[in-house]
């Protein structure tokens, strides 16, 4: 029997172990309860309150939880199935702030009034003003005021010894701030609060150096549970395992890493290899410190990336561990987004009053030169008056598209008006944050080419005055 085959039978074991672990939790009941959120949110009359979490915390990739649209009177009220205590972050436009949320539980708040209209973000994703959340009720017995009463007292140790911790690396610090955190929260029985608080503070012994790698990791990942919703363990999982395949593994070190992902097969050989690291015996462990570590390696090594995509791909669809089935899906999503052959983000927005709404359906069957822009960009407009000539010369073979981010679509329009010449297509966002979102809007301006199929050819693409026209003739002929 080759190694193959008993690992393929392996695989097919664990596939149904998990079917028959999953049935047990059917039939025992344990399932997603319901949580109710209600409140107010004066000043954000007829927007859309969004609930996201993330679906993984390597990736950080998000997904909704619940929505609802706050009524005429400020206030809201949304429900949702919650399978595990989970940090949640609030959303209304690009305005966050987050709570953690339990199964069960019902929540009231008040959203402090924000000025949702203010035109003046230059980048909304970088200058966008956070929600200030109340938590009315639960208050004081709450997850959400042990965790700030926890932080506070953190934040105020780190600061006050950060110098005795890093550069002295004086334990009886961290020991006199342990026993009096203990004593402080004893007798709490949130276990999601007792991890929080036992993972950020081995942050503080990762940090003084107190205990060895392999003893941090004796402490607090052999032989534990993997809390994939725990923000602090989270952290710390990333913090310690950061560059763990590549510098801090001494098994791996050994090995010519790079050579073992260009193997027909690389998966089993990777997991059979890291199995010889004492800390990671544990093969749903190992298997999640293997994903982070690709992860790593895909945007450091672009050589790699067909196969670190191939590898993310038989996990995401084989592993016998559904968190990390997740994880790798979320990863091979991410680094697949707006990559070429990819379809590209659907879109219904309103151009000028002359041209109504469109859709990038609409502009099938020619390539597209897709531009996000906003009128009080210097650079943006530089380039689109660069941009002219190619759509003279181009009109008939190439689409072109502009989505104008300004916060008001009459400010677009009035735009185009005393500027004839930009003569394509102008189309304004119209408040679609997801559409920002979707497309990685994080800077402007922000070029991409998408073929007459609608699947993405180029992202990003230069701009016109860095060889735009080059990719534009490349997918024309």
């Amino acid at each position: 029997m080759t190694l193959m085959t008993s690992y393929i039978m392996i695989r097919q074991s664990y596939k149904i172990l998990f079917s028959f672990i999953f049935l047990f939790i059917l039939i025992s009941g344990i399932a997603a309860q319901q949580v109710t959120v209600s409140g107010s949110a004066s000043g954000a009359e007829g927007k859309t309150l969004k609930f996201v979490t993330w679906a993984d915390m390597i990736t950080f990739t998000e997904e909704l939880v619940a929505q609802t649209t706050i009524d005429s009177l400020g206030n809201f009220s949304v429900s949702f199935e919650l399978p595990s205590t989970s940090y949640i972050a609030l959303a209304i436009d690009l305005h966050r702030a987050g709570l953690y949320m339990q199964p069960g539980m019902t929540y009231q708040l008040k959203i402090a009034q924000i000025n949702y209209k203010d035109n003046l973000e230059v980048n909304p994703f970088i200058l966008s003003e956070d929600l200030d959340i109340k938590l009315v009720y639960p208050g004081e017995n709450g997850l959400n005021f042990r965790i700030n009463a926890y932080n506070d007292k953190y934040n105020q140790f780190l600061l006050d010894h950060f110098n005795a911790l890093y550069h002295e690396r004086k334990k009886s610090y961290l020991d006199t701030f342990q026993l009096k955190i203990n004593n402080i929260f004893s007798g709490i029985e949130l276990s999601y609060f007792q991890n929080y608080m036992l993972y950020k503070t081995a942050g503080l012994e990762q940090l003084a150096h107190t205990k060895s790698q392999y003893n941090l990791a004796s402490s607090y990942f052999i032989d534990q549970p993997i809390l994939y919703k725990n923000v602090e363990y989270m952290q710390f999982f990333n913090n310690y395992f950061t560059k763990y395949l590549t510098v801090t593994s001494n098994i791996l070190r050994k090995i010519d890493l790079i050579s073992v992902i260009k193997e027909p097969d690389p998966y089993p050989v990777l997991m059979k290899k890291l199995a010889a690291d004492s800390v990671l015996k544990n093969e749903n462990l190992r298997e999640l410190v293997l994903l982070k570590g690709l992860f790593e390696l895909f945007y450091s090594n672009p050589e790699l990336q067909e196969n670190i995509i191939r590898i993310l791909a038989t996990i995401r669809q084989e592993s016998p561990y559904e968190n990390n089935r997740i994880v790798g899906a979320d990863m091979y999503d991410k680094v697949t987004k707006l990559s070429p052959g990819t379809k590209a983000p659907e879109f219904y927005l309103q151009g000028r009053e002359k041209d109504g709404w469109k859709s990038l359906e609409d502009f099938k069957g020619k390539p597209v030169v897709l531009n996000f822009w906003t009128t009080f960009c210097e650079e943006c407009l530089a380039e689109m008056e660069l941009q002219v000539p190619l759509f003279e010369k181009y009109k008939d073979e190439v689409e072109f598209v502009s989505i104008c981010i300004n916060r008001y679509w009459i400010q677009m329009n009035y735009f185009a008006e005393v500027k004839p010449e930009f003569a394509w297509w102008l189309l304004h966002y119209s408040d679609n944050t997801d559409l920002l979102i979707d497309y990685e809007v994080k800077t402007y301006p922000l070029y991409l080419i998408i073929d007459k199929h609608g699947d993405t050819y180029q992202f990003p693409a230069p701009p016109p005055s860095e060889g735009l026209e080059r990719v534009i003739e490349s997918i024309i002929h």
